[in-house]
């Protein structure tokens, strides 16, 4: 009889592919409501205050998409 054992997988497994899809499509989501958010607090924003107000939200999910990039 062999020592290896087998293992059985539970659950549901997604395809890396789908999970970068679905991370982006949430962060973009985030940075979206983020934006208007800020944007929305703002009394009387010009065209560079919105621009910031989308920029830092953007800037932050652009940081840990890479420093997650880099982990892998």
């Amino acid at each position: 009889m062999s020592d290896t054992q087998t293992r059985r997988h539970s659950g549901v497994r997604i395809p890396p592919e789908v999970a970068n899809i679905l991370g982006i499509a949430v962060a973009a989501l985030g940075v979206v409501a983020t934006g208007s958010g800020i944007a929305a607090v703002l009394p009387s924003p010009d065209i560079m205050q919105v621009a910031a107000a989308y920029g830092l939200p953007a800037s932050l999910a652009f940081t840990v998409y890479w420093w997650l990039a880099q982990k892998l």
